[in-house]
């Protein structure tokens, strides 16, 4: 396995090359970037070069060899003891340290508390009680902290005096997807390593390997809509948000051209039970998420999904390209145009925009999505109110 199956991160390659080239490694990075990009897979990746006994020397891949600045490059051999222990997600002097520890902690009363944050006692007792003992294999200790913007305040101050003067054979990877939200003195201690959004058509490459059950059409809508983000392309495969975005690509358009007998209420429903089971899925990969922020992250998703087709709807009516190139995609997203001006399309976003905001402020969802369905179909009554 090879640091460069990380791809499309040429910024990220070029720092952490020229550096163990130089022999001069900063003992604290700050990976940043959006999430499901190859942060974290990078940062174990380095991890294993500098714990490998028996680093190989060889020729820089072609492709990013005049983008890295250097000729030859140093892998880990894969088949040391180090190597396999790394592999193997057990080598002593690797720790991964995530707030889901505070379920292992000897403490009781913190086992008890819900690890919505990175708390300081998961700090201490996994990481600083850990800074100050010699390797166990005699290279080097590696520490690689996860969603390090979750880090209380707390932490954060605890693990300034470590990233300051960390041990010399110590070496600390954050992660994180909000750099923005830490304090200002811990990223001054670190070499900020950025990381940029994937192309679309990896992603889809990329999805359709590991989601072989995806057909075509699926792959194609969840890799345009993943945000540059193959994490969150899996994520939508298996929370089956295909389904839900072509049934509600038939939901919109019958708002936009509203027959007889439609009612906007009627979607107010459908919308709530889908949120929910978005909701679910949220919930299951973070089992210590409250209920309440997992049905907001459950909404805003779906709302997100409703914002992308009034978007294509409006390239659509400007008579630009549009990203639903299937068929089947822009049929869909004709019935949503409806012959609708683009300045529709606009005024039924910022609807969605402030429903969106209004589940930030934590209004009650109910509410929020009946207001929501009624103001759009105000919306798409306009012309029609017009012509009579």
């Amino acid at each position: 396995m090879s640091i460069f199956d990380v791809r499309h991160q040429p910024r990220a390659h070029r720092l952490l090359q020229r550096a163990l080239a130089s022999e001069r490694m900063p003992h604290a990075y700050l990976f940043a970037g959006p999430e499901g990009v190859g942060r974290e897979m990078l940062a174990c990746r380095l991890a294993q070069r500098l714990l490998c006994a028996s680093p190989v020397d060889q020729p820089a891949p072609a492709d990013l060899r005049e983008t890295l600045g250097v000729e030859r490059v140093g892998e880990a051999c894969g088949t040391c003891p180090d190597c396999r222990l790394v592999l193997a997600d057990t080598h002593p002097d690797l720790t991964v340290i995530h707030r889901m520890l505070a379920k292992q902690h000897p403490d009781s009363e913190v086992r008890k508390k819900k690890a919505q944050s990175l708390s300081i006692e998961v700090i201490r007792h996994f990481m600083i009680g850990r800074v100050a003992l010699r390797p166990m294999h005699g290279r080097a200790k590696i520490f690689i902290i996860r969603e390090a913007e979750r880090l209380s305040d707390a932490a954060e101050n605890c693990l300034l005096k470590t990233l300051e003067e960390p041990p010399q054979d110590t070496f600390i990877i954050l992660i994180s997807s909000a750099m923005d939200r830490m304090l200002p003195t811990t990223r001054s201690r670190c070499q900020q390593v950025l990381f940029g959004s994937l192309p679309v058509a990896f992603i889809a490459e990329r999805l359709a390997e590991l989601r072989p059950a995806t057909n075509s059409l699926e792959v194609a809508y969840l890799a345009q809509h993943a945000n540059g983000s193959l994490g969150r392309a899996l994520e939508c495969a298996d929370d089956g948000l295909f389904a839900l975005a072509t049934a509600w690509a038939q939901r919109l358009g019958k708002l936009a051209s509203q027959p007889p007998g439609f009612s906007a209420t009627e979607l107010v429903e459908p919308f709530l039970a889908d949120a929910r089971q978005l909701a679910k899925g949220v919930a299951e990969r973070d089992p210590e998420m409250s209920d309440l922020d997992a049905s907001r992250a459950g909404l805003q998703r779906l709302l997100s999904v409703l914002a992308g087709w009034y978007r294509e709807a409006m390239r659509q009516a400007t008579g630009l390209p549009s990203d639903a190139s299937q068929a089947e995609l822009d049929g869909l997203v004709r019935e949503i145009a409806a012959g609708w001006d683009p300045g529709a399309m606009v005024r039924a976003l910022r609807q969605l925009n402030d429903t969106d905001l209004e589940v930030g402020r934590n209004a009650n969802i109910d509410l929020a999505a009946a207001a929501m369905f009624i103001r759009l179909a105000g919306v798409f009554r306009r012309r029609s109110a017009r012509l009579v």
